[in-house]
């Protein structure tokens, strides 16, 4: 008789699983990293705006990104003649982070607002940072207003 013994049959499927685990896993690797490349990217690209708009003096006003580290992480970029508690602040835009990318600076609970002083652009410098399970990303700001 010709065919496969049952133990043949249970290495074969042994091997396809731990081909599949190790796959899974990878792709799960791959995944998180392109979440926090992407995320990375907006809040430079946020940032590099909002400078951008407060060097051309646009509507007269200061413009900055204020990041929320809440139940669900995101940030804002705003307008304002002094601070985000100015009664004239004007959100421009809100952005929420992916589900599985959380900020890490600002700390839970407590917000960063980052502006930038018109026509000159500059700023205090600082930074950003955000995480999944298996990496991390920062995004710092000079106080020339340089973003990376």
């Amino acid at each position: 008789m010709t065919g496969f013994s049952l133990l043949e049959v249970l290495i074969v499927v042994a091997i396809i699983g731990t081909l599949g685990a190790a796959g899974v896993a990878y792709y799960r690797n791959y995944a998180q990293h392109v979440e926090v490349t992407t995320v990375s990217s907006t809040i430079t690209s946020a940032l590099k705006n909002a400078r951008s708009r407060a060097m051309t003096g646009q509507d007269e006003r200061k413009w900055g990104v204020r990041f929320v580290n809440g139940t669900q992480d995101y940030y804002e970029v705003f307008s304002t003649p002094t601070t985000y508690a100015d009664g004239s602040m004007i959100i421009e835009s809100t952005e929420y982070l992916f589900a599985g990318v959380a900020f890490t600076d600002p700390a839970d609970s407590t917000t960063k607002d980052i502006i930038f002083s018109r026509i000159a652009g500059t700023t205090t410098a600082s930074s950003v940072s955000f995480a999944t399970q298996t990496g991390s990303a920062m995004v710092n700001v000079s106080a020339i207003g340089t973003v990376y």
